[in-house]
């Protein structure tokens, strides 16, 4: 089995350029994925776009993918962006 990938989202997105969060995503292609949301104090629609898209693509490359440490920022941009606030949930994702 593949190392484990592991990135530590920031408290807001970069917005002078592109996120880390892409050059992660694009490095750890088909490779099991943990991102952690400690530290999101906002999350915006063009994160949460990243992050599902990217959710979509590793359950198509068979590949473990997870948000973990979901904070109460992140968890109420979820909601506030129409997801349920346990959305990244293991027990609840499909």
């Amino acid at each position: 089995m593949s190392d484990i990938h592991f990135h530590a989202l920031g408290a807001t997105r970069a917005r002078s350029g592109e996120d880390p969060l892409i050059p992660f995503l694009l490095g750890a292609r088909s490779a099991p994925v943990t991102i952690s949301a400690r530290e999101v104090q906002r999350l915006d629609s063009h994160r949460l776009q990243i992050l599902m898209v990217a959710q979509n693509q590793w359950a198509r490359d068979g590949a473990p993918f997870r948000v973990t440490d979901l904070s109460p920022g992140f968890r109420s941009g979820l909601e506030r962006l129409g997801m349920a606030g346990e959305f990244f949930d293991e027990e609840t994702a499909t």
